[in-house]
């Protein structure tokens, strides 16, 4: 009876620590950036679940988690970072994820789009061009480079007159 007694407590002693460490717990924690300051906004969720929050205005954030889960903590030009919620009390710094983008078209409508996508003629006039005539100021060096841009330059020529009303 004593050993039947003792395997049985046993059991129950494992299943209870098993069941205390699949516990939802408060994981607390700081995000910051390079520099160490705190990021407000940063998105904390966990991973597989739709359960998250957002740090405040002191990077600080509190979620629900089991020891086992990740989370996900991403922010807009930061590359996304997963960290499993084993400690209680986290501190993640955001690396940056800088992007250089391409050229971009803008055109007449202010939508973007590829330059072999656009159903009419595109335009480009590089600097080399404009920088290579002898022309005083910028419209005048546009002037016949692009085609359907008519630039007119009118000049206004002022009359001094001969004595000014000031002098005797």
């Amino acid at each position: 009876m004593k050993p039947r007694l003792t395997n049985y407590l046993a059991l129950f002693f494992v299943l209870f620590v098993q069941l205390s460490f699949a516990q939802e717990r408060t994981v607390t924690g700081t995000v910051s950036d390079n520099n160490g300051l705190p990021l407000p906004g940063v998105s904390v969720l966990i991973k597989g679940t739709q359960t998250g929050t957002q740090t405040d205005f002191d990077g600080k954030f509190s979620v629900k988690a089991t020891p086992t889960q990740v989370l996900v903590i991403s922010f807009i030009g930061m590359k996304t970072q997963e960290v499993t919620a084993s400690k209680t009390t986290l501190t993640v710094k955001m690396l940056d994820d800088a992007v250089e983008l391409e050229g971009v078209v803008v055109t007449a409508f202010g939508i973007k789009r590829n330059p072999k996508d656009l159903g009419y003629s595109v335009s480009s006039v590089k600097s080399e061009e404009l920088t290579e005539t002898s022309e005083p100021d910028l419209l005048r060096s546009l002037n016949g480079k692009v085609a359907g841009v008519n630039i007119n330059v009118t000049m206004v020529l002022l009359e001094l007159p001969t004595k000014l009303p000031f002098e005797a």
